[in-house]
């Protein structure tokens, strides 16, 4: 099992992956499979964002999407983690470690300042920040939101 950057010809995992994702953790928030192909395609292109993928036996089992930002009121920069995903069949192996693990030293390379995370939605919050506090993430605030 390892991790690497995303190629062009990961698409459909990603695609395959970033639906379940949203199914799982924002049920009957509606989806637009086209926007996460540009999304994707942006990605490869652009790395922004940055998506690295977990595979294993030549399979694409996860996924950690990322962006990068400049601070608004400082020099420098931060990254973002926005999602990890792990198919279901493989949660429990070293996957997610793998990806956070990818993410921390991606960060580092680029020279960020710190990485922002965790999740924005409600699926196993308090879950998903102890496992970001094993490698050295601290909580900080509330993420709110107000639909309209």
């Amino acid at each position: 099992m390892y991790v690497r950057l995303a190629m062009d010809y990961d698409e459909a995992a990603f695609l395959q992956m970033a639906v379940a994702n949203l199914e799982e953790t924002l049920p009957g928030e509606p989806y637009n499979v086209g926007k996460l192909s540009t999304l994707f395609r942006r990605g490869i292109s652009t790395a922004q964002p940055t998506i690295f993928v977990a595979e294993h036996r030549r399979k694409v089992i996860g996924f950690a999407m990322s962006y990068m930002f400049d601070f608004d009121y400082r020099d420098g920069h931060y990254t973002t983690q926005r999602v990890i995903y792990v198919s279901p069949e493989h949660r429990g192996t070293r996957a997610a470690v793998i990806l956070v693990k990818e993410l921390v030293r991606w960060s580092k390379s680029t020279g960020a300042i710190k990485i922002e995370g965790g999740n924005d939605n409600s699926f196993k919050s308090d879950r998903t920040a102890a496992f970001l506090e094993h490698f050295g993430f601290k909580r900080v605030g509330h993420h709110l939101e107000k639909l309209l």
